[in-house]
């Protein structure tokens, strides 16, 4: 067997071809990730730039409107307040079959049947019927807020509904107190499960409530 001997100049040539062929190599690699970082930075200074804050306001109001929008209703019956004067206190007492009983919300009536709407953004909470003052709505607002109207006609929105303020929710009706005209409506907020003055509560800050 004749054995060949690799001539002086191969070792050199084979070993500079691997070191360019590594070099190039390391090269585009740190090219490619420096690249693509780059892009990276870009992009995100992109985004902070015209990004747009994501925090819904979705049910917040200003203000908080009465339950309808009709200026022929007036009140019948104010709220009775236990800091009110005894002639204030009186002219709050809803007569039923002989017996006087202390007004828990606003009871107001008009000549004409007319719209009654929900005072804000709410979930219908509950439909229902009350033997004495009708068919009734009740609105959930948030946890702390609930609104109750009462004396109803036709009803327009089911339990579980939501709805959003000024909302046609149903008509005026009537009830069985005494001396109350046709068209009527009991109003009545609870703050924490304590019933207020819907009078006072139209002026208060809906997202304080």
């Amino acid at each position: 067997m004749v054995k060949r001997k690799l001539k002086g100049y191969v070792l050199p040539s084979l070993y500079l071809l691997t070191v360019i062929t590594v070099f190039l190599g390391v090269n585009y690699l740190v090219k490619f990730f420096n690249n693509d970082y780059s892009n990276y930075v870009f992009a995100t200074k992109t985004l902070n730039k015209d990004s747009v804050s994501v925090v819904s306001t979705e049910g917040e109001k200003d203000t908080i409107i009465k339950p309808f929008l009709e200026d022929r209703a007036a009140i019948s019956k104010n709220y009775y307040d236990m800091n009110d004067d005894a002639e204030t206190q009186q002219k709050s007492l809803i007569y039923y079959e002989k017996t006087y009983m202390e007004n828990t919300g606003v009871l107001y009536s008009a000549d004409e049947t007319f719209d009654v709407v929900a005072v804000l953004d709410g979930t219908i909470k509950d439909v229902k019927s009350d033997d004495i003052l009708g068919n009734v709505v009740e609105i959930e607002h948030s946890s702390n807020l609930i609104t109750v109207y009462y004396s109803l006609g036709e009803i327009s929105v089911k339990k579980g509904d939501r709805i959003t303020q000024g909302e046609t929710i149903a008509t005026s009706s009537s009830n069985k107190l005494e001396n109350e005209k046709e068209n009527c409506l009991l109003f009545e907020v609870y703050h924490k499960g304590n019933l207020i003055d819907p009078e006072n509560f139209y002026t208060m800050n809906p997202n304080e409530l």
